[in-house]
């Protein structure tokens, strides 16, 4: 009777595997293209950040030249700007400076100040102007335009025309043919950015060629293939 069940329940569980199979999922194909495109464009704004940096042996002292020296830079930058140019304080920082065992032997305060300025051909007399009156470093000059959003959007357009072109030469050549797009990733790249180094007191005006910008985007798309 035993043996009889046995056969019985073994026989029921075949079928049931037969008629109740477990299928895995199938991954469609996939083709996978970055494109990339750049729209040129003229810039509207110019930005530029101002350090002034001070060392002290006490932090009362060394906040207070700082304060002083931040002053004048500011009335520097002041007054060869027009009134739609923008300045602000985006840090401040007091720190102790250690010799080699450790011990602290002064204080150091960094301030930065930031302009932003739409008349492009005062470029050079903002950098001379800040680093005749005692600035410590000036960097992070950029140009940017008004436009940038729009132009982000041509661009990406453009990307994912040469992405799909691609995609489609690259499919055909396979003998495949594209379905559908799958995922698209969109990254937007700002321009490049110039970065100077130390500030010096200029004997000749710096020159500043402002040329054209480029806006940048890359567009990665995913496409099922059959």
């Amino acid at each position: 009777m035993i043996k009889k069940l046995f056969v019985v329940s073994f026989f029921l569980f075949l079928v049931l595997c037969v008629e109740f199979p477990v299928f895995a999922e199938d991954k469609p194909s996939t083709i996978e293209i970055t494109g990339r495109a750049a729209v040129m464009a003229l810039p509207t704004t110019v930005t530029i950040s101002f350090a002034v940096e001070t060392d002290s042996p006490k932090a009362q002292a060394a906040v207070r030249d700082n304060a002083e020296r931040t002053e004048r830079v500011l009335a520097a930058l002041k007054k060869v700007s027009d009134k739609d140019t923008k300045l602000r304080t985006t840090g401040f920082a007091l720190s102790p400076v250690y010799e080699k065992t450790e011990r602290v032997i002064g204080y150091r305060v960094r301030n930065t100040v930031v302009l932003e300025s739409k008349d492009l051909d005062k470029t050079g007399s903002f950098i001379d102007d800040a680093a005749e009156v005692g600035v410590s470093r000036i960097g992070n000059l950029s140009f940017s335009s008004d436009k940038e959003e729009d132009l982000r959007k041509e661009a990406g357009l453009e990307a994912l025309k040469r992405a799909m072109k691609e995609a489609e030469a690259l499919a055909k050549a396979s003998g495949m043919t594209i379905k559908r797009i799958l995922k698209i990733t969109y990254d937007s790249r700002e321009h490049p950015t110039i970065v100077m180094r130390e500030a010096a007191p200029a004997v000749a005006r710096t020159p500043i060629a402002v040329g054209e910008i480029p806006v940048q985007v890359e567009v990665h798309v995913i496409f099922e293939v059959n």
